[in-house]
């Protein structure tokens, strides 16, 4: 017996009372960095591509007023002999618009303004939505009858057409595009979470937490919420594309962000009634929207090929 219970040279015999020997932490950190090294591997593409031109294109917005002004007129170089805008060349890398404001500053303060407008009401129409759809899925009876009837009419609702009428009643500006997708979107949200609630309020962990006397928020709050949020960070991309391409438009019909502010859809505005000679004015701006609306579906692509479950929300399928 001493054998086996001192700490000398003997090993102890394999048996039911004997502990597994672990090893020191420092010992399993070789092992651990390649773990680490191999998950980095396996990044999805989607979500490293997505990143990056996402990364660059907040570069450009954050140093935006080192291009200059997006305002400025030149209507000595900016503008032609014959009055029309110049080409693109030397200090006019895309050329000027029509009022001899160079194209490449415009452009970017336009990516600027598109991502302020998709990052601050991809947020406050996720976070109505989910909590929207928390309560009704959970609470039931009236609170659910009555919210989920506004989220029906929230679906129902024609997103051009109910933008405009909302801008028709308030005014101009960056405020009033963020207000109108966030009304026009908390909805399709809202109904996500609330078949994910309805799945889930009737698992073990939910019922264990009503055993042991956790009841209303308590349960939304540690129970329900967390589970949710995976849904939540998958869609949001998703989301964000759509406020992207929904500012643009509202942009392009006047109704959102107007001139002398630049946007990505004033400026494809403006720049149709040049595009027989300057199609650049039109075709800049719109790989522009094209590039952020793609960037943002491939890092929800990413984010969801970390998690089998969200694969139904996928448009690239497999």
């Amino acid at each position: 017996m001493s054998a086996v219970t001192s700490g000398g040279s003997g090993a102890s015999p394999p048996g039911l009372g004997a502990a597994p020997r672990r090893r020191a932490p420092w010992l399993r950190a070789p092992a651990a960095d390649a773990a680490g090294r191999r998950a980095i591997r396996r990044w999805p593409w989607q979500l490293v591509a997505g990143v990056a031109v996402l990364v660059v294109l907040a570069g450009l917005a954050i140093a935006a007023p080192l291009f200059g002004s997006p305002t400025h007129q030149d209507l000595i170089h900016g503008l032609g002999p014959t009055g029309l805008p110049v080409g693109p060349g030397p200090g006019y890398p895309l050329g000027a618009d029509l009022l001899g404001r160079n194209e490449l500053v415009r452009l970017v303060y336009g990516i600027r303004v598109s991502l302020i407008v998709a990052i601050v009401s991809n947020a406050t129409s996720i976070v109505i939505g989910a909590a929207v759809g928390l309560f009704a899925g959970y609470f039931r009876g009236p609170v659910e009858q009555i919210l989920m009837r506004f989220t029906d009419i929230g679906l129902a609702l024609p997103y051009t057409l109910a933008g405009l009428v909302i801008a028709a009643v308030m005014s101009a500006g960056m405020t009033r595009v963020i207000v109108i997708i966030t009304v026009l979107f908390w909805s399709y949200p809202a109904r996500l979470v609330y078949g994910e609630v309805l799945r889930l309020r009737t698992r073990g962990f939910v019922e264990a937490g009503e055993a042991m006397g956790a009841r209303g928020m308590a349960i939304v709050r540690r129970h329900l919420a967390p589970h949710v949020t995976s849904m939540m960070i998958a869609y949001s991309p998703l989301n964000a594309a759509a406020a992207v391409a929904f500012e643009a438009t509202l942009s392009y019909l006047s109704a959102g962000i107007n001139p002398p502010t630049a946007s990505l859809g004033n400026m494809i505005s403006d720049g149709q009634a040049a595009i027989s000679y300057r199609p650049l004015l039109v075709v800049a701006p719109g790989l522009a929207i094209m590039v952020l609306t793609l960037a943002f579906l491939l890092v929800g692509e990413g984010i969801k090929a970390y998690n089998p479950d969200l694969r139904r929300l996928s448009w690239l399928g497999g």
